[in-house]
Parts: C-alpha cells; sequence; structure tokens
C-alpha cells in the first residue's frame, strides 16, 4: 500500500521494490539489480531493468505522488531514503 491505497504489483516489479525497500538510499546499478532480483545465472539484457523500474513507477506513483525512485545518472536507481 501506498498512501492507504493498494498497489498491484507484477512479481519482478514486486521483487525490485522489495530490494530497494530493504536498502533505502542505495544506489545500485543494472547490473546490480540484475543479480539481486533475476539471480546471478540470468542471461537478461541490463535495458530489461529499465523497463520493469518503469512500470513499478507507474505502479507506486498514482495521482499526484512523488516519484519515490531516484535515477542516478551513470550510476543506477535508488529508493528516496525518506519513505
Amino acid at each position: 500500500k501506498r498512501g492507504g491505497e493498494t498497489i498491484q504489483l507484477g512479481p519482478t516489479e514486486f521483487r525490485l521494490l522489495k530490494h530497494f525497500l530493504e536498502h533505502p538510499g542505495w544506489v545500485f546499478s543494472r547490473e546490480r539489480l540484475l543479480d539481486a532480483v533475476w539471480g546471478h545465472d540470468s542471461d537478461i539484457e541490463a535495458r530489461t531493468v529499465d523497463v520493469h523500474i518503469r512500470r513499478l513507477r507507474k505502479a507506486i506513483n498514482v495521482g499526484e505522488k512523488p516519484d519515490i525512485i531516484r535515477t542516478v545518472r551513470s550510476a543506477g536507481y535508488a529508493l528516496d531514503s525518506g519513505v
């Protein structure tokens, strides 16, 4: 839930959000997210992370809620630690 509203997530977006919530404020590269969410042996393209980040943002930033997933240029993604 966010702001009292239930959020519907797919399994990959759920694992991404769980990983971010376990490490608020930490910046993760695409490769580190691939290892953490998809597993070390995955043959998935690094840019796939961008697609799932976009889906996660769409699900959790409904309405006028601020975007809590921060893109860190040339580094990766982070969950704002004030969440």
